[in-house]
């Protein structure tokens, strides 16, 4: 029974199908053009919200691809060229597997990687979108102007919540923010009082540590804390989970560790940006130095040679026939020599005495 069939059971009332539904005419010459577009028409009422979810669509990828260009070298992608300098550059780029953190954003910048370190060579040289300074001493402003010297990103610091708490703790929050830092972070043993005292005070977003999904975690929230730190070690990524289950709208980051594939476990489970620890100067200066002695005992260049006959690719005395006679004219003209000398002196003779 095809499309007509049932029009015409349905006007003539037979069968069981139901005859309160107007059914729409349909074209039945889709049969014959199979590539054209099937035309029904209906009507949507006003009262429902009718949306599109994209999420299970698949992009060709020549849609989703970097745009190309055609030159006579080849198909290559039409992007800017990166602008390095002559000497400098970023040596110490954050791994690829941030990019596909969501981010959150702040002060109209996003941010999808933070670096966690104090080593001011390191952070001048690297590419991350923020810094995350927090050392195991008590915060001092004098190591907060440095950092902020030389970071040309937004810097979190660190203000104390362990070694260092209540009113100093609020006091390094509020010159910090004076200085210039994007954001202060409290450690986990930073209790949600303080957390308020310092959201209360400074206009920068208060970064809370936590180490598990619990009412700490939930009363720091409350008490005003922007962005959540998960520091839970290797259960980090089931409590990202948790919390994301909790806070779906809040940022929260955590460690990504060293390796590509604890960024990934980090992003996967609902980071928002992921903390990475860099190698640290010591470690690289090491590296370049291996290289530097592997070059130098691979190098085989000749020690200089300052004599001009060496030196030369070919020896003339060494090429020189030994089967070539000379002339007799020149043999006889040495041998003459004196003679014709002798003979000069004669016509000149009142300028050399007699011997």
């Amino acid at each position: 029974m095809d499309v007509t069939d049932t029009v015409k059971m349905n006007e003539s009332g037979a069968g069981n199908a139901p005859t309160k539904c107007a059914v729409p005419e349909v074209d039945t010459k889709v049969a014959e053009e199979p590539d054209a577009a099937l035309e029904v028409p209906a009507e949507v009422p006003e009262s429902i919200d009718a949306a599109v979810d994209f999420s299970e669509v698949e992009i060709a990828e020549e849609f989703s691809g970097a745009p190309t260009v055609v030159t006579p070298a080849g198909k290559l992608q039409l992007e800017p060229t990166p602008i390095e300098g002559r000497l400098r550059h970023a040596a110490l780029s954050v791994p690829a597997e941030t990019e596909e953190c969501s981010g959150f954003t702040l002060f109209g910048r996003r941010i999808r990687s933070l670096l966690y370190t104090t080593d001011v060579a390191v952070i001048k040289n690297s590419n991350a979108d923020a810094i995350f300074a927090v050392y195991p001493f008590t915060a001092q402003p004098a190591i907060t102007q440095a950092l902020l010297t030389v970071a040309e990103c937004p810097v979190f610091v660190g203000v104390g919540g362990g070694t260092t708490t209540g009113k100093r703790a609020v006091q390094l929050a509020a010159v910090s923010e004076m200085q210039g830092a994007a954001g202060v972070i409290v450690n986990s043993p930073a209790s949600p009082d303080m957390v308020e005292q310092i959201a209360n005070i400074v206009d920068i977003p208060v970064v809370a540590t936590v180490v598990a999904c619990d009412e700490v975690a939930h009363a720091k929230v409350a008490a005003g804390a922007k962005i959540l730190n998960v520091a839970a070690g290797k259960d980090t990524p089931a409590v990202l989970r948790e919390l994301r289950e909790h806070y779906p709208n809040m940022p929260l980051i955590a460690s990504g560790g060293r390796s590509s594939l604890s960024v990934s476990e980090t992003v996967s489970a609902g980071a928002n940006a992921v903390i990475w620890t860099p190698p640290s100067a010591q470690q690289l200066q090491a590296d370049m130095m291996k290289r530097y002695r592997a070059a130098a005992a691979e190098k085989t260049t000749p020690e200089p040679v300052f004599d001009p006959v060496s030196a030369a690719s070919e020896n003339p005395l060494e090429s020189a026939r030994a089967d070539v006679p000379f002339p007799d004219e020149l043999i006889a003209k040495a041998h003459n020599a004196r003679d014709r000398r002798a003979e000069r002196r004669s016509k000149l003779r009142f300028f050399f005495p007699k011997n």
